[in-house]
C-alpha cells in the first residue's frame, strides 16, 4: 500500500513550531507598534509647536493674533496643524495640552488613550521634547 499524505504527529509537529515562532514574534512585533505609535505622537507633538511658532511668525508681520501662554483648545490645536480628537483637552492648569513658554516656545500635550497614538504627555521644546506614556 503506498499512501501518500501527512501523518497526524507531522501535522501537530508543524502546529507546534509555528505557536514556538509565533510566541517568539509577538511580543516583538508589539514592542515595534509601540515604539512606532511613541515616534508617531512626538513627530505631532513636534508639528504643533511649529504651528505655534509659525503662528507668531504671522503676528510678527502683522496678519494675525499671537498664541499667548495658557491652556490650548480644539481649536488652537487644530489651527497649530493637529487632529485635535487625539488630545486631552483642559481648562485645568496642568493637564491637557498648554503652552508653557513662547521664548522659546515649550508645551505640555497630552493625548488621549483612545487616540491613534495610544496615552503620552509630552513636555518641553521641539528641540528638548521628553515624552511619557
Amino acid at each position: 500500500m503506498n499512501k501518500k499524505g501527512f501523518t497526524l504527529v507531522e501535522l501537530l509537529a508543524v502546529i507546534v513550531i509555528l505557536a514556538i515562532i509565533l510566541a517568539i514574534a509577538v511580543p516583538s512585533i508589539t514592542g515595534i507598534l509601540n515604539s512606532a505609535k511613541r515616534s508617531a505622537f512626538e513627530a505631532d507633538v513636534k508639528l504643533i509647536i511649529k504651528g505655534i511658532e509659525y503662528k507668531m511668525l504671522e503676528a510678527d508681520a502683522g496678519s494675525g493674533t499671537a498664541p499667548g501662554v495658557g491652556q490650548m483648545d480644539g481649536e488652537d490645536l487644530t489651527a497649530y496643524g493637529a487632529d485635535s480628537a487625539n488630545y486631552v483637552v483642559s481648562e485645568t492648569a496642568g493637564q491637557g495640552c498648554a503652552i508653557t513658554s513662547l521664548n522659546p516656545v515649550t508645551v505640555r500635550i497630552e493625548s488621549t488613550s483612545g487616540s491613534e497614538f495610544g496615552a503620552y504627555v509630552a513636555t518641553g521644546t521641539r528641540n528638548t521634547l521628553t515624552v511619557t506614556p
